[in-house]
């Protein structure tokens, strides 16, 4: 652990701010940024080499299942956080969908409480907000609750009763459940997919005798996301509550949110990497690891996705992190159906964008706006996280951008990792020497080296 008052300096990087890049030495006291100064001056042993590297703000990722408490066997916290650590990734949001759900202000802080000893990096947790406990969004708050999760659909039979705690299947429910939130100050966070739209499609397809992989794509067209982003627009403003949109796929839905913004409501929207890199064609080589809610689109959503990027239409970038065992998923190749939605990505999100850096079609300012200062600004950590500025927490990353390399599941920290082939193979072009939160190491060359409990709960506020 750092002394409080030990000053070190990261020396000779290139400093990445969201309006530049500087050529400045660092200047750390603690846990916090005390300064930068021109580069030069005698070394101490604690220093941080940084020579011939870029150093940017950590991560901050609003949108992992870690699925811990619950389901430790498809990653726990530990693991979770250390595969974030190597991705980059100084601080994690984390779903409400563990067991217990979280649904109370009860649940919230014992999950927090149960967190803390096995967090590598800092952790935020979302509230659920769902028909079954409307009355229990405002306590949740209060507890610390970045955000709330909603899903604009019933619940899985899955997920048994406390589905409902996060899901909202009716838009009596959604209307009531965006009053309480606005009544918190805090983000209502929206998966939105028309419910009847995709159960029935699923329903016809199945009964066509569907059951390939692409079958779940057409399943969830393009317009079940437009339909459903339009009408939580609608009650969302009449409820007066702050709404974002989370992994964002399709160009219709982009039009519904640049409109919104354009008339000044207050919705932002999230995109992930596996729809900014992506297609549908995917599913013909990794099959059910590559069924996600929203599916992989064509290629001319996918282009939407991009475009909504540079137009400001989307906000900022989440990986949507949401690991299952291989043995949940290889049922898929028989009947895509029996296969559960989601992939890994905490551990390749930044790798797979810096990529794109070093192509030229993003600029390091760019990127630490998307990962990292517009999700501190718009759920309420800025300036404490997501920059590096004066009196802001050390949370920051070494970037080599003249590294080459290819993502190797098996080298990865999650516990199911054999199941993370969705990015597995793919060539990458800059890398991540090292990760630091709160001025301190947690992963170095692939390699976590902090230990469990150096990451800090930190509560929402309005």
């Amino acid at each position: 652990m750092t002394a409080p008052d030990m000053e070190r300096v990261v020396r000779g990087g290139r400093i990445v701010l969201p309006d530049g890049i500087v050529e400045a030495d660092m200047v750390l006291l603690g846990e916090t940024i005390a300064g930068f100064r021109p580069w030069g001056g005698a070394a101490s042993p604690g220093d941080i080499d940084a020579r011939g590297l870029h150093v940017m703000a950590g991560m901050i990722d609003p949108h992992v299942h870690m699925r811990d408490p619950g389901q430790p066997q498809k990653d726990d916290f530990v693991t979770g956080t250390a595969a974030a650590a190597i991705g980059g990734v100084t601080t994690v949001f984390d779903m409400p969908n563990t067991a217990p759900a979280v649904s109370s202000a009860e649940i919230l802080r014992a999950k927090a409480d149960y967190l803390q000893s096995r967090a590598l990096i800092d952790f935020a947790l979302y509230g659920g907000a769902g028909a079954s406990n409307v009355e229990r969004i405002e306590e949740q708050a209060e507890a610390g609750a970045i955000a709330f999760k909603s899903f604009m659909n019933a619940p899985a039979a899955s997920a048994g009763p406390e589905g409902l705690s996060r899901c909202l299947p009716n838009d009596h429910a959604f209307l009531a459940a965006m009053l309480r939130i606005a009544r918190t100050g805090r983000i209502g966070v929206l998966h939105a997919e028309n419910d009847s739209l995709c159960t029935g499609l699923a329903a016809d397809l199945r009964a066509e005798g569907r059951d390939d992989p692409a079958a779940h794509g057409q399943s969830r067209p393009s317009f079940a996301e437009e339909e459903a982003v339009g009408r939580a627009i609608l009650l969302a403003r009449e409820a007066g509550a702050r709404i974002s949109f989370a992994h964002m796929s399709t160009a219709g839905a982009l039009d519904r949110i640049r409109e919104a913004k354009r008339r000044g409501q207050k919705v932002t929207a999230e995109a992930c990497p596996h729809h900014l890199f992506l297609t549908e064609k995917i599913m013909e080589t990794v099959g059910p690891y590559g069924k996600i809610n929203p599916p992989l689109r064509p290629e001319a959503d996918r282009a939407a996705v991009w475009a909504g990027l540079f137009d400001g239409t989307i906000d900022f970038i989440g990986t949507d992190h949401a690991p299952y065992l291989v043995s949940e998923k290889e049922p898929g190749w028989r009947e895509i159906w029996k296969a559960p939605s989601g992939a890994h990505g905490v551990e390749t999100g930044l790798t797979v964008l810096l990529t794109e850096i070093v192509r030229g079609r993003l600029t390091l300012p760019m990127l630490t706006r998307l990962v990292s200062r517009n999700v501190a600004r718009l759920f309420g950590l800025h300036p404490r996280k997501g920059e590096l500025t004066e009196g802001a927490d050390a949370d920051f990353v070494l970037l080599d951008l003249t590294r080459r390399g290819r993502i190797d599941r098996m080298r990865m920290q999650s516990r199911s990792r054999d199941a993370a082939r969705l990015w597995d193979g793919r060539e990458t072009m800059g890398g991540i020497v090292a990760t630091y939160v709160r001025g301190t190491e947690v992963a170095r060359e692939g390699v976590p080296t902090a230990q469990p409990g150096h990451g800090n709960f930190i509560a929402g506020r309005s």
